[in-house]
């Protein structure tokens, strides 16, 4: 592995530490030093290239990051908000079993996510309809 340098443990530490997925942009306005924001995606490039971080893209072009040390890996997205929370009911393990079993499948890794709107946002949407606004 090549070296990690205080960017690249920043960045890491910093994915490791949240509890929820991380976009670069988010990344970048965490960050203790400012440096471009091309260097924030290299060093995410090589985050990822080394096993140390995953990421993943809901319905938006931003990619997500998120520490690959936590595991099962589930997510609720709201797609109003883009704000990501993960979750860690295991139903998922045996579903991926049944899966595998049933298809003659060896499954190495999953991400499973659900994508709708938060709490919060469907509380403003009916709010805005009650207000007229939508």
């Amino acid at each position: 592995m090549k070296r990690l340098t205080s960017l690249r443990r920043e960045v890491l530490d910093l994915i490791n530490n949240s509890e929820s997925p991380l976009s670069a942009d988010s990344i970048y306005g965490l960050l203790k030093e400012k440096p471009n924001l091309s260097s924030v995606y290299r060093s995410l490039s090589f985050l990822e290239d080394e096993g140390l971080i995953r990421s993943i893209s809901f319905e938006c072009e931003t990619r997500f990051y998120f520490s690959s040390e936590r595991e099962p890996v589930h997510f609720l997205h709201c797609k109003k908000c883009h704000k990501t929370e993960p979750f860690y009911e295991g139903f998922a393990d045996s579903f991926a079993k049944k899966v595998a079993e049933s298809r003659d499948f060896t499954i190495t890794d999953h991400v499973f996510y659900f994508i709708g709107i938060c709490g919060e946002c469907k509380r403003k949407m009916l709010s805005d309809i009650e207000d007229g606004k939508l």
